[in-house]
């Protein structure tokens, strides 16, 4: 890409254990051990339950549904709305498109998906502005739709990635965010401090190699990761970082 324009093509991409105990009870004799003998009991082992495997919940359409009008290479659509409702939009050209949520009103959590969907585009703790990266796949319909499953009023931005400006050495800043790099490199070094115990940081690279990256860990780290630059990174979590470019 270099000074990338390009349409940068793809794919993408998650136990429990159980703990068997047993018991025996152990009954006291007053009588001395000469005059009569002490029954022998065998524990009973506890059942061991039958795992179950945990499937994420689909997305499913809403009742309500606002339309953002059509995104193309130079065109952006928008909508807005109050509560969860599905964001209809039509595409013209082969890419991926990103949706730029301003939530900075509204309480909970923000999560945008789409209809099928057993994992969300991404989610974060509101209120919050940020960047989500849709789907990439080369056979995506015209016509999609997202959900945004929010507590409050919002609005989206929808944009080609090709539009977004492209950008330079360190970038920092805090939750979701979608960057495309025009640095020639092979490496990524990350700096992230978690917004709570539970957060994460997950990290998508699209780049001309063809080759999806996907990256992160918990807690906060400061590690380096190959990723073959230029091309788009998607960064999911609630947390702060800053994301610099290697050779």
């Amino acid at each position: 890409m270099g000074t990338v324009r390009g349409t940068v093509m793809v794919g993408m991409v998650m136990a429990a254990v159980l703990l068997m105990t047993g018991c025996a009870r152990e009954v006291d004799d007053p009588a001395p051990a000469a005059s009569r003998a002490t029954p022998t009991r065998t524990p009973t082992p506890t059942p061991t339950p039958t795992p179950t495997a945990t499937t994420p919940p689909i997305a499913r359409a809403l009742p309500d549904t606002v339309d953002a009008g059509t995104v193309a290479d130079g065109v952006s659509a928008s909508a807005s709305a109050t509560g969860p409702s599905n964001v209809a939009f039509h595409t013209e050209g082969q890419f991926a498109v990103v949706i730029e949520l301003d939530c900075s009103a509204c309480t909970g959590t923000a999560t945008v998906t789409a209809p099928g969907r057993m994992s969300p585009f991404g989610r974060a703790t509101a209120p919050l502005t940020g960047s989500f990266l849709t789907a990439v796949l080369r056979d995506d319909a015209p016509d999609q739709t997202v959900i945004v499953d929010a507590q409050g009023p919002w609005s989206v931005t929808m944009r080609s990635w090709n539009d977004l400006p492209t950008v330079s050495g360190a970038q920092s800043g805090t939750g979701p965010a979608v960057l495309f790099f025009q640095d020639d490199v092979s490496h990524l070094a990350v700096d992230f401090r978690p917004a709570s115990a539970e957060d994460s940081f997950n990290g998508r690279a699209f780049t001309t190699s063809d080759d999806t990256q996907v990256f992160g860990d918990s807690g906060a780290f400061a590690k380096q990761f190959d990723v073959d630059l230029p091309g788009v990174l998607a960064i999911q979590t609630n947390g702060t970082w800053t994301v610099t470019p290697v050779p």
